[in-house]
């Protein structure tokens, strides 16, 4: 057999190899939520999102852990949502989306308590700013940007990821403290 046939063989093999073994992680690593179809309605206005059963709600819960890159991932997107994301909310963009779930996904019951360190939460955002949610969180994008906020939760997920796990009693992601 020429070394040329030898080899188109064995790169073919190597091809079928490692497609055959990547499918179900480039799914979830590679994939967008649509968050532009987030559907938050009769739910609005009772916490978490994570305690409502909107169908993308539903697929970022079934996706865990895995989920949080990829939404870090859009919290710089500025496509205009088709639905609130909480009563009162207008032009909500997909970015505004990320950064609730986020927010929520690593909120406690109590819906005080925050456990992902190092990024901007509700109290941050709302610290010296005596307006409505919607108005304190455009506001902080106004000084900060969109970008400072995706590279928080950057710096934070590579700094806890492997310490980050599901709280299935208080349906939230905690960091374990080691």
């Amino acid at each position: 057999m020429s070394n040329w046939k030898l080899i188109a063989k064995a790169g073919f093999a190597l091809f079928i190899s490692w497609f055959g073994a990547h499918p179900a992680q480039t799914q979830t690593s590679q994939a967008k939520y649509p968050l532009t179809q987030f559907d938050n309605y009769g739910c609005m206005a009772k916490g978490r999102v994570q305690d409502c059963s909107g169908k993308v709600m539903q697929q970022i819960l079934a996706d865990g852990r895995d989920a949080i890159p990829t939404l870090i991932s859009q919290l710089t997107e500025t496509t205009i949502t088709k639905n609130e994301i909480a009563d009162y909310w207008g032009g909500i963009r997909s970015g505004d989306v990320a950064f609730v779930l986020l927010t929520d996904l690593f909120t406690d019951t109590d819906l005080h308590t925050f456990g992902m360190p190092g990024v901007p939460d509700w109290s941050t955002v709302q610290k010296g700013c005596n307006l409505a949610a919607q108005a304190c969180w455009n506001e902080y994008l106004r000084k900060h940007g969109r970008r400072s906020v995706r590279q928080a939760w950057q710096r934070a997920w590579t700094v806890h990821k492997s310490e980050i796990h599901w709280d299935a009693k208080a349906r939230c992601f905690r960091v374990s403290k080691d």
